[in-house]
C-alpha cells in the first residue's frame, strides 16, 4: 500500500546520485582524465588548449618578448661580469647560458604536452582504481553501498557492479535491494556532501585551466630571466605550474577515497556505541567531518609539491569562491533592482522632470539638490493649499448649521429644555413646558442665562 513512500525516497536519492555523476564528468573532462572529442579526434582538455592556434600565437608573440629580454639581460649580465671584480661568470659562461635559455623556449611546448601525457595516464590508472569496482561514475558505486543492509537473499555485495544493474531506474533497483530497508537518510547525507564539494571544486577546476595556459604563455618571459638570476624566476613558475596543474587532480581523486570512506562508514558491522542513536550521530559527524575537509585535499597536494604554495592556492581559491557568490548573488538579483530603478526613474521624471532625473542619476546637482520646486510640485502646492481651503470653508459651515440650529431648536418645538428656549426665542406658540432636555448643555445654559423675549417682543421682567 505504501510502495509508493519507498519509491519516492529512492528517487530522491537516485536524482542526488545522478547530479554527482553529471558533475563529476564535467570536472574530469577539465582536468583531464576523461577525453573529449574535437573535430572527431579525442584528446584532454589541456591538451586542446595548448594546441588552440590563437593560444600558440600568444606564446609565440612571448617568445619573442623573451629573446629580446634575453638579449637586454645578457647585456647587462656581461657588463656586470666586468665591472665587478666579485662575479663569478665570465662573458663566455653567459654566451653558454644565453644559448641554453633560447633552446628551452624551443622545447617548453613539447615538455609541457609530454609531462600532461603521462600526468593524465598515471591519474586515470588512480583514478579507476579508487571508484570501487564501478565501471561507469561514482553514482553507481554509491547506489550500490547504500544498498548493502538491504540485499534480497542470494544477492552479491557487488550487485551494483552487474552490466544489467541501472541505479537510475527503480525497477532495477527492486531486482537487487528491498527498497523498504534501503539506507535513505545517510545517501542523502553522503550524497549532499558530495555534491558540495563538487560544486565548489568545479570553479577550482576552470581557474586551474586558464591559470596553466597563462602560464604556458608567460614561460619565456619567466624563463629569460635566467641569465641573470640562476633560473630563480622560473623555479617559481614551475612551482606554479605544478601546482596549478596537480591539484585539480587530487580533488578529483580526494572525492573517490571520500566515497570509499563514506559506503565503509555507513556499513551496518560497523558500530561505535550500542546505542543506536549515538552510533548514527558518529557516522553523521565522520561524513560531514569529512566534507568540510575536502576543500583541504587542494592545499595537502600543493604543499607536497612546494611548501605552502597549497596554502597558498587555498587562500586564492576561498577568495575567488566569494567573488562568485557576489556575482551570482548581483545576477540574480540585477533584473529585480533593474525594474525598480526603472520604476523609480519614470516616477522621478514625473515628478522633477525628465532633466532634474537625469541629473541625480549621474551624480549631478540640479535644482532639486537646492530646495527649488519644478512646475508640478508647484502645481501641486497650489492644488493643496486650495483643497485646504474648501476644507476650512466646510468646516465653518457646519459649525454655523450647528449653533443656528441650537437656537432655533425643532420646528415642531417638542424634545426638552433646548427646544422650550428655541421657541420663545423664534416666537413660536407651541411651547413645551414639560420639556427638560439636558441641563447641562452649553448651549442650554447659555440661552436660560439670555433675556427672553416674549410673545411682544419686549424683554420679560
Amino acid at each position: 500500500m505504501f510502495n509508493w513512500v519507498w519509491d519516492l525516497l529512492y528517487g530522491i536519492s537516485k536524482s542526488i546520485f545522478s547530479i554527482i555523476d553529471g558533475l563529476l564528468s564535467c570536472a574530469n573532462m577539465l582536468c583531464g582524465i576523461e577525453p573529449i572529442k574535437y573535430q572527431g579526434t579525442e584528446m584532454d582538455f589541456m591538451t586542446f588548449l595548448l594546441r588552440n592556434k590563437n593560444i600558440f600565437y600568444g606564446f609565440i608573440g612571448a617568445v619573442m618578448v623573451g629573446i629580446v629580454l634575453v638579449v637586454i639581460f645578457a647585456v647587462f649580465a656581461i657588463i656586470r661580469s666586468i665591472s665587478s671584480e666579485k662575479e663569478n661568470m665570465t662573458p663566455a659562461q653567459i654566451y653558454i647560458k644565453v644559448g641554453k635559455t633560447l633552446l628551452t623556449f624551443i622545447f617548453i611546448p613539447a615538455a609541457m604536452a609530454i609531462l600532461i601525457y603521462f600526468t593524465n595516464v598515471l591519474m586515470q590508472t588512480l583514478y579507476k582504481t579508487t571508484l570501487g569496482g564501478s565501471p561507469d561514475g561514482l553514482g553507481r558505486f554509491l547506489a550500490g553501498a547504500f544498498g548493502q543492509g538491504a540485499r534480497k537473499g542470494g544477492i552479491p555485495e557487488n550487485f551494483y557492479l552487474s552490466s544489467e544493474f541501472d541505479y537510475t531506474s527503480t525497477s532495477s533497483m527492486k531486482d537487487y535491494v528491498n527498497l523498504k530497508e534501503y539506507d535513505f537518510f545517510f545517501s542523502w547525507i553522503g550524497g549532499i556532501a558530495i555534491l558540495l564539494a563538487l560544486a565548489s571544486s568545479l570553479l577550482m577546476f576552470v581557474d586551474r585551466a586558464i591559470s596553466i595556459v597563462i602560464l604556458f604563455i608567460a614561460a619565456p618571459i619567466s624563463l629569460s630571466t635566467a641569465v641573470i638570476d640562476d633560473g630563480q624566476r622560473f623555479k617559481l613558475w614551475r612551482d606554479q605550474f605544478l601546482v596549478k596543474f596537480l591539484t585539480g587532480y587530487g580533488c578529483i581523486i580526494g572525492l573517490n577515497i571520500y566515497a570509499l570512506v563514506i559506503a565503509a562508514i555507513t556499513s551496518d558491522n560497523l558500530i561505535f556505541f550500542e546505542n543506536g542513536t549515538i552510533n548514527n550521530l558518529m557516522k553523521i559527524a565522520i561524513i560531514v567531518g569529512g566534507a568540510v575537509s575536502m576543500n583541504r585535499l587542494m592545499a595537502l597536494v600543493g604543499n607536497l609539491v612546494s611548501q605552502g604554495a597549497g596554502s597558498n592556492e587555498l587562500r586564492d581559491n576561498a577568495i575567488a569562491t566569494a567573488q562568485a557568490k557576489g556575482i551570482m548573488t548581483r545576477a540574480l538579483f540585477a533584473p529585480f533592482k533593474a525594474t525598480r530603478s526603472a520604476a523609480n526613474f519614470v516616477r522621478d521624471s514625473r515628478q522633477f522632470g525628465f532633466g532634474s532625473a537625469v541629473g541625480q542619476r549621474l551624480g549631478f546637482n540640479t535644482d532639486r539638490s537646492y530646495g527649488k520646486m519644478s512646475n508640478i510640485q508647484k502645481a501641486q502646492t497650489h492644488q493643496n493649499l486650495v483643497e485646504s481651503e474648501k476644507y476650512k470653508r466646510s468646516l465653518g459651515d457646519k459649525n454655523n448649521k450647528k449653533v443656528e440650529s441650537a437656537i432655533q431648536g425643532p420646528n415642531n418645538g417638542g424634545g426638552g429644555g433646548n427646544g422650550g428656549a428655541g421657541a420663545a426665542i423664534g416666537g413660536s406658540k407651541n411651547i413645551n413646558p414639560q420639556g427638560k432636555g439636558n441641563a447641562n448643555n452649553n448651549i442650554g445654559n447659555k440661552m436660560i442665562e439670555m433675556n427672553i423675549l416674549d410673545k411682544n417682543g419686549k424683554k420679560k421682567e
